[in-house]
């Protein structure tokens, strides 16, 4: 399939990370929907600025259409969609944001070498997996007057992975072509790291943020990521 643009963007998940991705990418122009959890009445469950923008729709009404889904969703949550209802992700560009933290936030779920991303692939085969935004923050996608750090984009899928990098291009965030889906246990290991930075570092606030900015403008040269 030739590369296309995506234009049409479902997020699955409205937590914090899920809420900041779904509003930057409504802020630069991309069609957005934003499918969240049913709380107890049977609705959806979103943060109040998903519905002031009219973002939050029913699962199947949020999916239909979609150019790219992102899973913006606990990895363990993640997994369990993927095995229950792999039909969500046929055909579709599906772009892995997740990281299989422990809920501390101080281990790997995984063992050493294997991949939440290919763990997730192997459940949805006909989908075009890519990794990507998983090495972002919350502060990352919502601005805070520095420079956001390069979003490393993986996959196998060589068409998918440029469109994920030209989306994220068009949302103003540096991205990098970061080789195939095996290589996302690196990647998912740089979480982990900077999680144990921003822990060390409680009281410097911008410490993890300072570090994988510093990381990101040695290994990739403005050149090679605007």
């Amino acid at each position: 399939m030739d590369e296309a643009d995506i234009r049409t963007v479902c997020v699955l998940g409205a937590g914090g990370f899920g809420t900041a991705l779904a509003l930057r990418l409504a802020d630069h122009g991309i069609d957005t929907r934003v499918a969240a959890r049913k709380d107890d009445g049977g609705a959806p469950a979103a943060p109040e600025p998903l519905w002031a923008r009219d973002l939050v729709r029913p699962a199947l009404a949020a999916l239909e259409g979609a150019d790219a889904v992102v899973l913006a969703l606990p990895f363990t949550a993640a997994l369990n969609l993927a095995e229950r209802f792999p039909g969500f992700a046929e055909g579709r560009i599906v772009v892995d944001a997740t990281n299989p933290l422990t809920d501390e936030g101080d281990g790997l779920l995984l063992p050493a070498g294997a991949s939440g991303a290919v763990e997730i692939a192997r459940r949805i085969p006909y989908a075009r997996l890519v990794k990507g935004f998983s090495t972002h923050t919350v502060g990352d996608l919502t601005g805070s007057g520095t420079p956001a750090p390069v979003n490393f984009v993986a996959g196998d899928d060589e068409s998918a992975k440029h469109s994920v990098i030209r989306l994220s291009r068009r949302l103003s965030l540096p991205a990098v072509d970061a080789g195939v889906l095996a290589h996302c246990s690196v990647l998912e290991g740089m979480v982990l790291l900077r999680e144990e930075i921003t822990r060390r570092n409680r009281g410097r606030p911008r410490a993890a943020e300072a570090v994988s900015g510093e990381l990101s403008r040695t290994a990739f040269p403005e050149e090679n990521r605007s």
